[in-house]
């Protein structure tokens, strides 16, 4: 069989079986210039068997023209050194072996030029020599072309390879050490409460166990990925013979549909969540005053009990016995552990209108102890204050909480805004990202006391005392002081001060805006200490107590 003859077959091929073909036309001008056909230009510009690179058009071509049930004997003067059954044999078996080759096979490196040699000729010479290498008797046209094409050769997976039952197995292993994983956990963390010294590695415990979680996810989607590229292997799986578009029409509908669900769900989830802790929230608020007003109602009955009143003199300004001030002290502290930071403000607010954190002013010196001491509380996220602008909030706006006792509390994060807590002892306070805009300290104690970050503005700190105070990234604007506002030994890591208002004046005491200039002029005298970050505070503080405490 010449080459031309050869061109002719694929040609009467292609205009027997799809005459209508766009590239017909093309075949025909082809033939016509081209008297001597030559494999590497008609075999791969017909697209027929131009598989340098199969892309998914050249491949959905081929599956077009649907040879597998055409007669090559119908086509007259047909030459070839072999049976035309033969050579239609091995068209079919490379439309075969092309149809089951997975699209992402790596074994599509071989061109369309060696292909054709190999399937129609059996040579594997890349330029046609006129002569045929016969096939043995003893091997069929199959095992001959799998023979001396190795490239051809393409896996595919059933249940006799080893490798899917690895797969599998390992799919089974996973999936049975996920359901084994949560109750696993929950007896180490069982085991782990029993035992007292190994308490601190519980956290640990619970980084492990989502740490596997995540791990488990990854694990399953990449067994998934592999069952899918094992499945589409398979012809009768139908998914080689799927486009993008295919899968795009088939799963754009349940996705979305799927996403809007999961979305909605987790919408309804969230605003559930949300109601069952404020429902949380406020029972807590609700059992903890019925509790106080109970502790209060005892303390009354017994104060007007006969007898009382001459034997405990001292108790009938209290508004809680001794006995019952530890109870309420700690039910207070472990109340406000639990509650947010609007009802923690709501505890601080009922706790100063009922006097039981208030400490009495006499002669400017405050008394020891409040009824209940709340030294070290948890007032992260409190909010106290009203937002509204100073020069709009008059006292009846304000909430008011004078003269109150909470030492070294913590209150990150912390609304202060339009708060008044005068003549109060605030030392040791926590105030980081805290919110203090329109707040009036005036003649407070908040020694030691520690503002981190964010802005203070529209405070009133007349005749506070803020000694030993650090004042670390805290931009300051509008601060009032006063001759009496003391600042030995405070901290400042920047000093960044702004007024865009005059000065006011209090009617017992002068009070005026602070200034750079002025915390300049007291750093420069040592009154005031400057550091560039929190931990130099600290050391230049403890150092100058330190001096202080040996010059005396």
């Amino acid at each position: 069989m010449i080459t031309s003859e050869l061109a002719s077959l694929i040609i009467g091929i292609e205009e027997n079986v799809r005459p209508e073909s766009e590239y017909y036309g093309k075949l025909v001008e082809w033939r016509e210039k081209y008297q001597t056909w030559h494999y590497g230009i008609s075999l791969s510009n017909t697209h027929f068997f131009s598989l340098g690179t199969l892309e998914k058009q050249e491949l959905q071509l081929l599956k077009r023209h649907d040879i597998r049930d055409f007669d090559l004997r119908i086509l007259p003067d047909v030459k070839s050194p072999f049976e035309s059954d033969e050579v239609i044999e091995r068209l079919k078996y490379a439309l075969r072996w092309l149809q089951d080759l997975p699209d992402n096979s790596p074994n599509k490196t071989i061109t369309g030029k060696e292909l054709a040699f190999r399937i129609l000729t059996g040579s594997p010479d890349y330029e046609y020599s006129g002569d045929t290498k016969p096939i043995p008797p003893d091997l069929s046209y199959e095992d001959y072309l799998k023979q001396s094409c190795p490239k051809l050769k393409h896996r595919k997976y059933s249940l006799k390879n080893p490798q899917v039952w690895a797969y599998m197995f390992l799919f089974v292993f996973v999936l049975f050490v996920a359901i084994l994983t949560p109750p696993l956990f929950d007896l180490i963390k069982n085991l782990i409460g029993s035992i007292a010294w190994l308490k601190s590695i519980d956290n640990l415990v619970e980084n492990i166990s989502k740490i596997l979680f995540f791990l488990f996810i990854f694990i399953i989607s990449f067994l998934l990925w592999r069952v899918f590229v094992i499945i589409s292997n398979f012809k009768w799986s139908g998914f080689q013979k799927k486009s993008f578009w295919d899968w795009l029409q088939l799963l754009i509908v349940p996705l979305m549909l799927a996403l809007g669900a999961f979305y909605l769900n987790s919408a309804a989830d969230f605003r559930d969540y949300q109601i069952a802790q404020e429902r949380k929230q406020q029972e807590i608020l609700t059992d903890y005053f019925s509790k106080m007003q109970d502790l209060i109602v005892e303390t009354k009955k017994i104060k007007e009990t006969s007898g009382y009143k001459e034997s405990h003199p001292k108790d009938q300004e209290v508004m809680l016995l001794p006995e019952f001030s530890s109870t309420a002290q700690a039910l207070t502290l472990s109340v406000l552990e639990q509650l947010d930071g609007k009802r923690k403000g709501k505890v601080i607010t009922y706790l100063a209108e009922s006097q039981l954190i208030t400490i009495t002013v006499d002669n400017n010196k405050p008394s020891t102890q409040p009824e209940i001491k709340l030294d070290g509380a948890n007032l992260d996220d409190i909010e106290l204050g009203n937002n509204g602008p100073r020069n709009s909030l008059n006292e009846n706006e304000m909430t008011i909480i004078d003269q109150i006792q909470i030492k070294n509390a913590n209150m990150k994060r912390a609304n202060l805004s339009g708060l008044r807590s005068r003549h109060s002892e605030l030392r040791g306070s926590y105030l980081e990202n805290a919110s203090l805009k329109n707040v009036y300290f005036t003649g407070s104690t908040m020694t030691a006391s520690r503002f981190i970050n964010g802005q203070i503005t529209d405070v009133d700190f007349t005749g506070v005392d803020l000694a030993k105070t650090i004042f670390d990234n805290v931009k300051l604007e509008n601060i009032t002081i006063s001759d009496k506002t003391n600042f030995n030994q405070a901290c400042f890591t920047k000093i960044a001060t702004s007024n865009t208002k005059t000065v006011t004046s209090n009617t017992k005491q002068e009070s005026y805006l602070l200034t750079k200039e002025y915390l300049q002029e007291l750093i420069d005298k040592k009154y005031v200490l400057e550091a560039k970050t929190h931990q130099e505070c600290i050391q230049k503080i403890g150092n100058a107590q330190k001096n202080l405490t040996g010059a005396e």
